[in-house]
């Protein structure tokens, strides 16, 4: 009999079936657990399941039981895998659960920060544009630029990357990849430093390692092309937050929009919510990965990976 304990459930949307694991088991969920609330809560579990809850070696370290994590999601930052590797405990994920999921809400991004979508709606809203002459008004208080023919460089050759990619190709873009370390692809791969020189936009699709945190900071932000703007729907630190900040107030960048923060779930304190008044710059609370379809299929195979390891042939162990 298993003990299964779901750490982060209200992490997927109330419509989604959650099938539950095919064999014998005692199942209880939480809406969210905190880290400080990790032992008590999974002492006798022999299995975790997280989306995003962080499961580190000090809390890992008291949970003796533990054989499993199951991570609902394809990036582990949060979870401690090296430990886990060294004390027995298997970890799986579910990779490329819905590659088209991320990249349409980075094209989304792309497509509003360019086309000012955002900030027309809200001034339409405020009703700042009624006068006396609104027959004769024509709206030009945002510069509004087109994508079509402009170069995007994606940071990143994975399935994300690569089918955002597509759909920008599709828009008319001319699109080249920057993947560090990798010299020969069937993809049009640039060096870095002709990713910030040349390309009008710059998508991010990488993971977060040591490799690639911070590699966007002031100095690599004033290095991109003039009118040039960066989306980031990966992980928040591979763009230095503060160095962001700088780079908009002060006109070095013409734009960003991020789906992620450094510090996730974003906080009421996250420095980047001080940017909300400017319009050129779009912020979304990490949802990216969440449409429903999207995480039917991850909510599906993450389980299927529980089975599957029940079962004592693994799937998709990180």
């Amino acid at each position: 009999m298993h003990n299964i304990v779901f750490l982060d459930k209200s992490a997927v949307a109330p419509k989604i079936h959650l099938p539950k694991p095919g064999f014998p088991h005692q199942w209880v969920e939480y809406d969210y657990t905190e880290s400080e609330q990790l032992v008590e809560r999974a002492k006798d579990a022999t299995v975790v399941v997280t989306c995003g809850a962080p499961v580190r070696a000090a809390e890992l370290a008291q949970l003796p039981k533990l054989q499993m994590v199951c991570v609902a999601m394809t990036g582990t930052d949060h979870v401690d895998v090296d430990y886990c590797h060294e004390n027995g405990i298997q970890v799986s994920n579910v990779p490329a659960y819905s590659p088209a999921t991320v990249a349409e809400h980075a094209l989304g991004l792309l497509l509003a920060l360019r086309r000012q979508i955002v900030s027309y709606h809200t001034l339409l809203k405020s009703n700042e544009w009624y006068g006396e002459d609104w027959q004769t008004n024509v709206f030009l208080d945002y510069e509004v630029n087109d994508i079509h023919a402009s170069r995007i460089g994606i940071v990143g050759t994975g399935m994300i990357g690569k089918a955002m990619g597509k759909m920008a190709a599709g828009l008319g873009m001319d699109v080249v990849y920057y993947n560090q370390g990798k010299t020969s692809s069937e993809l049009p791969l640039v060096s870095f430093d002709e990713l910030l020189e040349t390309c009008d936009a710059i998508s991010l699709h990488c993971p977060l390692n040591s490799s690639t945190r911070d590699m966007f900071t002031l100095t690599e932000l004033k290095r991109m092309k003039k009118g040039a703007v960066i989306i980031n729907a990966a992980r928040g630190g591979i763009i230095n937050e503060s160095d962001l900040a700088e780079a908009l107030r002060s006109g070095v960048l013409a734009g960003a929009a991020v789906d992620i923060v450094e510090q996730d779930p974003i906080r009421p304190d996250e420095p980047l919510l001080e940017l909300m008044e400017l319009p050129n710059f779009i912020m979304t609370p990490h949802v990216a990965w969440s449409s429903q379809q999207a995480m039917q299929g991850l909510m599906d195979r993450a389980i299927e990976n529980i089975n599957q390891w029940n079962k004592g042939t693994p799937t998709n162990l990180v």
